[in-house]
């Protein structure tokens, strides 16, 4: 709506819609500032959140790589992630959603045997760690539950298989259609006849259990007397356990694949500086 007045002979006229803009700009002007401060404190909060995590990172590596070094277990690389967000709420509470491992080139030893993981991929879930000892770098964590996944090449299978109860020599795995392989060269009846079958291959209280099937000369024709031992073969299993893992993981379950066995170890109730 618009008005004239008129004083000292002068007429002015003025919108009166024009005397609200000015509060209304000062008001979305208001909005404005305190939305920028909460993105700044939103923005504190995170980085604040990302460093504590990354101290804890630290603190974590630094027990894992002293409980390994401890126990004989070398590597070539460990990265340690502290996953969870919040992870100053996780802080407060003394409990840690999850903390994950990752190994390389894992080196076991155990009574004489050995064994090379060229990954192990480990995720502590329900990590409990106090605080004031976080900061202080002399917590204790202790996982509910890891979780390890990694592989176990053909060649470090061939090492812990031991055939040789049962004549068999030049054991060798592979992969083939997505089953287990096995060449071998067997010594029986003064003869050398070079074998090949199918291993099924388990895991039976912590350790793989192999057993042949299929089993069948190559290239030659098997006199009676070895046709009756592949038969006997074929009844046969053979235990094949890994050295000690890390972080107390038991063997559960075990998959062929391509480059390898693919194993999934579990433990419970575990301290990650074990």
């Amino acid at each position: 709506m618009t008005r004239a007045t008129q004083e000292t002979g002068v007429t002015d006229y003025y919108d009166e819609r024009d005397a609200v803009y000015e509060p209304r700009r000062r008001r979305r002007s208001g909005w404005t500032t305190l939305f920028v401060i909460l993105l700044i404190l939103a923005g504190v909060l995170v980085a604040a959140d990302r460093i504590a995590a990354q101290v804890a990172e630290r603190e974590v590596r630094t027990q894992v790589v002293a409980a390994l070094s401890e126990r004989g277990v070398d590597y070539d690389t460990a990265d340690v992630s502290v996953g969870g967000f919040p992870f100053l709420t996780q802080v407060a509470q003394g409990r840690y959603e999850q903390i994950t491992i990752d190994l390389t080139n894992v080196r076991l030893e155990s009574s004489g045997q050995k064994a090379t993981l060229p990954t192990l991929h480990v995720v502590a879930r329900g990590v409990k760690a106090d605080a004031a000892d976080l900061v202080q770098g002399t917590a204790r964590a202790v996982a509910e539950r890891v979780t390890g996944t990694g592989l176990v090449t053909f060649a470090t299978l061939q090492s812990l298989v031991d055939y040789s109860r049962y004549n068999l020599s030049n054991v060798s795995f592979s992969e083939s259609g997505g089953a287990l392989k096995a060449n071998a060269r067997a010594n029986v009846a003064g003869l050398t006849l070079p074998l090949t079958a199918t291993a099924d291959i388990s895991v039976v209280k912590g350790q793989f259990q192999v057993k042949l099937r299929d089993v069948r000369a190559v290239g030659v024709q098997a006199p009676p007397a070895a046709r009756e031992y592949l038969a006997n073969l074929v009844e046969q299993s053979v235990a094949a356990r890994l050295p000690q893992l890390p972080f107390q993981l038991t063997l559960d379950e075990v998959d062929v694949r391509a480059d390898g066995l693919a194993i999934t170890a579990t433990a419970r109730d575990v301290p990650l500086d074990a």
